[in-house]
């Protein structure tokens, strides 16, 4: 097996019904003819993908719920098909920054991202073919913008949202059951092994452990909505306001925390003065453990924006691996990722230790 540091470079989800879409109104701004595909290009699709769509009978019906989670998982993987695209093609034309010392490592790593990109297409087909099964207009791919500016901050983000997704799948099989759409929640948790091997490659390319954690963290759908939309450009989703999530306002973390007990500092705009006469906590979410909460204190504010810092418990819940924190205006109890998204002010603030 071949094992590809970054320091070798000179410079520095998804359900399943096989029928791609047919709505031709629909704009071509992404690779090999997505989000609607001819017969011929989805054939070139599968061929390096390692395998093909689903080609299961469809569930006779669906939750709202179940809905919801479909749109979701669209709206995601559309976002990574992008963002995988434009990381290749940087590769392919050899930009400054993604340029390797070795021509081995250039073509295996190449082969390899050829592969997750063709995959995560595939996923956003499924989810869409599914939302058109029932008679749901597919969602529509955004314009992207990704803060990155070499290989090594590409796979850095990329091993990030991966994470990201990882903790949102889950909630998405959640939901399922919840909704009793159970004939899905398979086809789900494949890919969630899917994502798992192909976050294993990112965190060897980074030198880590190649697996992050016992138990993963878990997330919440309107987490992962609101992360997202850090990386579109604004007004630019055709059809973003028909799921049915909510944007949260977002957390910046300006001073993240490291493997030890010791302060996050954090920023977010308060348009409403909502906050200034309310006792403020920051609520971690971390593995499959209970959100732990620390009081938040604000540092200063100033034209709506809050600057605030709270303690980083690490060493008393050994919180490595990803974690998500969020400013709520209650101290809780909190039981799990769900009810801490219903009381967030800002979030999710996202880092990962480990």
């Amino acid at each position: 097996m071949r094992f590809v540091h970054l320091a070798i470079l000179s410079g520095l989800a998804c359900l399943s019904f096989a029928a791609p879409i047919t709505n031709s109104t629909i704009p071509r701004i992404l690779p090999d003819g997505l989000p609607v595909p001819s017969p011929s290009e989805l054939e070139l699709i599968e061929d390096r993908a390692h395998g093909t769509l689903p080609n299961g009978p469809p569930p006779p019906s669906i939750s709202e719920g179940g809905l919801t989670n479909l749109k979701l998982v669209a709206f995601n993987e559309l976002f990574e098909v992008a963002f995988f695209h434009e990381l290749i093609t940087n590769i392919t034309d050899k930009v400054l920054g993604y340029r390797f010392s070795n021509e081995d490592d250039y073509y295996f790593v190449l082969r390899g991202l050829k592969a997750i990109l063709a995959q995560e297409e595939l996923h956003v087909l499924d989810a869409n073919n599914a939302l058109a099964h029932f008679g749901i207009d597919p969602i529509e791919p955004c314009k992207y913008d990704f803060p990155v500016q070499d290989f090594d901050s590409a796979i850095l983000l990329a091993s990030t949202f991966t994470d990201v997704v990882l903790g949102t799948l889950q909630d998405v099989v959640e939901r399922f059951a919840i909704g009793g759409d159970f004939g899905l929640s398979r086809v789900v948790s494949s890919i969630i092994g899917q994502e798992g091997e192909q976050q294993g490659w990112f965190r060897i390319m980074q030198g880590k452990v190649p697996s992050e954690l016992p138990f993963l963290t878990t997330s919440d759908l309107n987490f992962a909505f609101t992360a997202i939309q850090s990386f579109i450009v604004p007004n630019s989703c055709p059809n973003i306001g028909s799921i049915p999530l909510e944007t949260l306002e977002p957390l910046n973390v300006i001073r993240p925390p490291t493997a030890k007990t010791g302060n996050i500092m954090v920023s977010f705009f308060d348009h409403h003065h909502e906050t200034i006469e309310s006792i403020l906590w920051m609520v971690y979410i971390n593995q499959q453990n209970v959100p732990v909460v620390e009081p938040l204190h604000v540092i200063s504010r100033e034209d709506n924006e809050v600057v605030a810092e709270a303690l980083f418990p690490w060493d008393a819940y050994q919180m490595n691996g990803l974690t998500f924190a969020a400013v709520t205006a209650t101290e809780g109890p909190f039981t799990n990722a769900y009810t801490v998204a219903k009381a967030t002010i800002a979030g999710p603030g996202i880092f990962v230790i480990n």
